[in-house]
């Protein structure tokens, strides 16, 4: 598990070192369309392995969640989001399980293709999960008929590290997204650190408002300008 762990995260940084080489070359500066704040919720349908290390046999189970995402300047992101995963069962120890994510994750955006309206992005963050099941007396460690009673409902909270990328494709009012996440923690403190769940996340999210430096723009764009500070800013709204 520690040489998979380790080829996974060497994977990742590659990407992320790869696509920021790509950056310089490929984007276009347009001070007319950058954004001091933008600001974003959208929804999610996610598929997830939950837990490996209580759940074996990595089954990917379905889940729907909402976010809240803030960028500044296109570069610098942020995203709070809940999601909340089928009711499933992992037999022959567990039935009845829920699971619940908490995340909040930092966003760099490292790719951005102007023509295509693509942006490509690296993911580091935090993760809560609240898991809780419901013991059917087969064991599937030794460990367990020690721990657990047939019928017993067990609740457990994980915090872990996200770590994954992402790319987001947008649109005037819109965008879509997809996102690929390793989440990594123990489940017990006598366990290594090690990949605990694997997430991949598609969406979509409604533009709710961009607040940027007051600069000339096309006829027609509804705006609101006031001073912020020093410089004064124009509103979008929607």
């Amino acid at each position: 598990m520690n040489r998979f762990l380790g080829n996974i995260l060497a994977s990742t940084l590659l990407f992320l070192i790869c696509t920021n080489t790509l950056h310089a070359g490929t984007t276009r500066h347009d001070p007319e369309r950058d954004s001091l704040i933008h600001i974003s919720v959208g929804g999610i349908l996610s598929y997830s392995t939950i837990n490996m290390g209580v759940e074996p046999g990595g089954l990917l189970c379905s889940g729907l969640g909402a976010r809240l995402n803030v960028k500044f300047k296109r570069r610098i992101g942020l995203s709070a989001e809940f999601t909340n995963q089928t009711n499933h069962s992992a037999l022959p120890a567990w039935g009845n399980i829920g699971a619940r994510n908490f995340d909040l994750n930092l966003h760099y955006l490292y790719l951005h293709a102007e023509e295509t309206k693509i942006m490509f992005y690296g993911i580091l963050g935090i993760s809560v999960q609240q898991w809780t099941g419901t013991y059917q007396g087969v064991p599937v460690f030794e460990q367990d008929i020690y721990d657990y009673t047939p019928g017993e409902v067990r609740k457990f909270i994980w915090p872990a590290a996200n770590l994954g990328f992402g790319f987001e494709r947008y649109f005037k009012q819109v965008a879509v997204f997809g996102e690929f996440k390793f989440r990594i923690g123990q489940d017990f403190h006598s366990d290594p650190l090690e990949i605990v769940d694997v997430n991949l996340a598609i969406g979509i999210k409604l533009n709710l408002v961009d607040i940027g430096d007051y600069v000339k723009t096309a006829p027609g764009v509804h705006k609101h300008a006031r001073k912020m500070g020093i410089k004064p800013k124009i509103y979008r709204w929607f």
